[in-house]
């Protein structure tokens, strides 16, 4: 495992082993700089709190975590400026913002479709507008409920990412302007498989919230002087694991690389814009 320590607003200095991982991960970030035009998230541990299997199925229990709100706003608030009749901005610029969840307990018949869609997601798409405008945040909620693995649509397979994509297909004909932030390694690998049939870039953000609070904790001990108050965050390159320290990464699968570990997402948002 490749690992590229990043902190914004302080430089941090790192082996020259890492020399050219470092310039990978800036030279992303730099490209990533107010290009990310189509934002896909997972639900259940990036925007609320993971209650564990089945998942939500009360309304009640759907809990945001702690920044999400202010994060999304912020893409939302942005968007809203480049496609202001007035702005000068061009409508490349322009953000979009899709949900990418596996709701399996409306599979397994614990809770309806009805249920998911016309009471927990209509109370968070109510409590995200909120002071974000009449918009709905979300320009489109996708969901599988299926609880058969062999499903093309169910994360780790790559179908609900494909079809954001064709949803929102690129302003330009570069590679990218596509960020996939989730909690698991599930959700890295359907960003990596869609990259593999579609051809674009994808880049992907694993959270240290829900799923990724393992991982986020095995890096945050390894490197626990350099948390503070800053925003910090990982570049990690390849699976390969190149320490003695064993990982949760090193269970991940090499088409979840390159991929970045952010705390929350509150930080992976940080980088990008």
């Amino acid at each position: 495992m490749r690992l590229v320590k990043r902190r914004r607003r302080r430089r941090v200095q790192m082996p020259l082993a890492m020399k050219s991982e470092r310039r990978n991960a800036n030279e992303e970030e730099e490209k990533g700089k107010g290009g990310m035009y189509l934002w896909l998230l997972d639900r259940d541990g990036v925007i609320n709190e993971d209650v564990g299997s089945p998942g939500v199925i009360d309304v009640d229990r759907f809990k945001f975590l702690p920044l999400v709100k202010e994060s999304l706003w912020s893409i939302r608030r942005r968007q809203n400026v480049d496609e202001s009749p007035t702005s000068k901005k061009t409508n490349a610029a322009v953000r979009k913002v899709v949900l990418i969840t596996n709701q399996t307990c409306v599979g397994k018949e614990i809770i309806t479709e009805e249920y998911l869609t016309d009471v927990i997601h209509k109370r968070m798409t109510e409590e995200l507008s909120r002071g974000g405008g009449a918009d709905a945040f979300f320009d489109a909620i996708l969901y599988e409920t299926s609880p058969v693995e062999v499903n093309n649509r169910r994360k780790p397979a790559p179908g609900m990412v494909l079809e954001a994509l064709q949803m929102f297909p690129p302003n330009t004909p570069g590679k990218d302007g596509v960020i996939f932030v989730g909690d698991s390694m599930t959700d890295m690998m359907a960003a990596g498989r869609a990259e593999i049939e579609s051809g674009r870039s994808i880049t992907r953000v694993l959270v240290g919230t829900g799923y990724g609070s393992r991982v986020w904790s095995e890096l945050a001990e390894e490197y626990e002087e350099l948390i503070d108050d800053g925003v910090f965050y990982y570049y990690v390159e390849s699976e390969r694991n190149d320490v003695n320290k064993e990982s949760s990464l090193d269970a991940f699968p090499e088409e979840c690389f390159p991929l970045y570990v952010a705390k929350d997402l509150a930080a992976a948002v940080d980088i990008f814009l």
